[in-house]
């Protein structure tokens, strides 16, 4: 029992990226699982340090709370499949530690919903419910040849092994994958979704023209929000192609934003990122045909090296610019200034 599966609540997208400091400090055997968990392998810990997978959790998630005022949730099992399920039945702040004893290892497995295994999503689910077999259990009951017939050769095969409890994915050393972030928070508690979607552009803004110079684009946006009880939700989308071009950006956002359904929630700061960063030089743009739309790409150019020569925001959408105060009108009888 040394694979470690730990989920972080409400970690910022900068603060994710500052904790794997504090995993490393345990294990260099740690895998990024964005945007809020992580495993580690914690086999050669254990031996170094003399303590047991449950008290170097432990330490972890003391160290967390501690540097970051993190809340984690945990599991830990033989293997990355049965770490992430005691993570997922793990009580928030806890850590789950699965029984070395193989028939109660089996008896959790075996009451787990079968959506719980990785690679059954909602539609697989529902071929599998028809049949009856709602529980992993029921799953692992079954001969390989019918559930192959229910989900294919492969991943009927792959099914079959893990309703079994055997995972052959190790955990891969890795941090959180290369990213651009931009944070807007408001000097009050915003309830105007126009006030927000200001601030979305602003981002956008910001990370069309740092993906630009840096010669890179993005594949993937994700949204944080996070609300006046502190409490956040996050939302990502993967681009059609990858892009650098900041309307493109901005409507992905804002299709986020939308997508929430906040009604009369209170928005005290919104986060955005963009990875999955490659190469500009081998990226390709498809033609949109829509003359505004190519005007605006043509135009980023330009908006780049003014920037780059005065400074960022140099030129920027004039919705973003603070309106500024007209003349004084004189009150009656007092003369105009010079």
């Amino acid at each position: 029992m040394t694979i470690l599966h730990l989920r972080f609540h409400r970690a910022g997208f900068e603060t994710y990226r500052e904790l794997f400091t504090v995993l490393g400090d345990i294990t260099p055997v740690v895998q990024a699982l964005p945007p809020d968990g992580a495993l580690l392998d914690l086999a050669g810990a254990t031996r170094y340090f003399g303590q047991s997978p449950a008290e170097l959790a432990d330490r972890l998630q003391t160290r967390l709370a501690a540097r970051y005022g993190l809340v984690s949730t945990g599991g830990i099992g033989p293997n990355r499949l049965l770490a992430t399920l005691a993570a997922d039945t793990a009580p928030p702040g806890t850590v789950r530690v699965l029984p070395d004893d193989p028939a109660e290892l089996e008896r959790f497995l075996h009451g787990c919903r079968v959506r719980a295994l990785p690679g059954v999503g909602s539609v697989l689910e529902r071929s599998l419910l028809r049949y009856g077999i709602g529980t992993i259990g029921d799953l692992a009951a079954l001969p390989l040849t019918t559930v192959q017939r229910i989900a294919g050769a492969s991943a009927g095969r792959l099914l079959h092994e893990r309703a079994r409890g055997t995972d052959r994915r190790t955990v891969s050393p890795g941090g959180p994958p290369a990213t651009i972030t931009s944070a807007r928070r408001f000097d009050r508690d915003v309830l105007d979704p126009a006030e927000v979607r200001r601030a979305l552009l602003g981002a956008a803004t910001d990370l069309g023209a740092r993906l630009r110079i840096a010669g890179q684009v993005a594949r993937t946006v994700e949204l944080q929000v996070t609300y006046a009880d502190r409490s956040t939700t996050t939302r990502s989308r993967t681009l059609p192609e990858p892009t650098a071009h900041t309307p493109c950006l901005q409507q992905a956002l804002y299709g986020l934003f939308s997508a929430l359904g906040l009604q009369r929630a209170r928005v005290r700061a919104v986060s955005t990122r963009v990875g999955e960063l490659t190469g500009s030089a081998g990226a390709s743009e498809q033609l949109t045909f829509d003359r505004p739309t190519e005007n605006a790409r043509a135009l980023e150019p330009v908006i780049d090296r003014v920037g780059r020569r005065f400074g960022p925001g140099a030129v920027r959408p004039a919705s973003l610019l603070t309106p500024r105060p007209g003349p004084r009108r004189a009150l009656s009888g007092e003369r105009p200034a010079a």
